[in-house]
């Protein structure tokens, strides 16, 4: 087994106005939905930081890390995980993907050569919150940031970077690895 070098960050600094209260802490079969995303990145990282403006003692000793840019969306908390990294490279999730895999990184991480940013597609959707990116790419966001650029996928089209498509035929793959947990009702999915 290869020693962990990896940061690993759970994008949980939402706003949740769609679930009507912080998802990080809606439970879905029976656990926390950012505990899914910390059982997904624990196999694979050194160091993993929950990227959230709420109240640090609420993720049980995890590691937390407040938005440097507070209010500009979930640039904020890219930005704020490539920072704080101590690794080269950075997974990031979001916490409203319960079923991504460690599997899905390991497979990102094997065609994360040669690139700033990985993103995991699927169907002709690239999810940005789902990838691996390089530390170094930490002041592409900080000068898109400070010259009023908040938006990620055009932060990223601006690094190199590629989609790494996700197909049925792989041995991790489900139809519903990549399901989005919202709003209230999708918790009964």
């Amino acid at each position: 087994m290869r020693e962990k070098t990896l940061s690993g960050v759970i994008l949980a600094g939402g706003e949740s106005k769609r679930m009507g209260q912080d998802k990080a802490f809606m439970l879905w079969r029976g656990k926390a939905l950012y505990e899914w995303a910390l059982a997904a990145l624990k196999p694979l990282c050194n160091e993993v930081f929950i990227s959230s403006n709420s109240d640090p003692e609420l993720f049980g000793g995890q590691n937390v890390i407040a938005d440097r840019f507070p209010g500009i969306g979930p640039i904020a908390g890219l930005e704020s995980g490539l920072f704080h990294a101590a690794n080269s490279s950075v997974i990031f999730v979001s916490c409203d993907t319960p079923l991504i895999s460690s599997d899905l990184f390991a497979y990102l991480l094997e065609k994360h050569t040669g690139y700033d940013i990985s993103l995991a597609a699927h169907n002709g959707i690239n999810e940005p919150m789902i990838g691996i990116y390089n530390k170094s790419v930490h002041e592409v966001f900080l000068k898109a940031i400070r010259s009023g650029l908040h938006k990620p996928p055009a932060v990223i089209r601006s690094a190199h970077w590629q989609d790494v498509n996700i197909f049925s035929n792989l041995n991790f793959f489900s139809p519903d690895l990549f399901l989005n947990l919202n709003r209230p009702e999708d918790l009964t999915k």
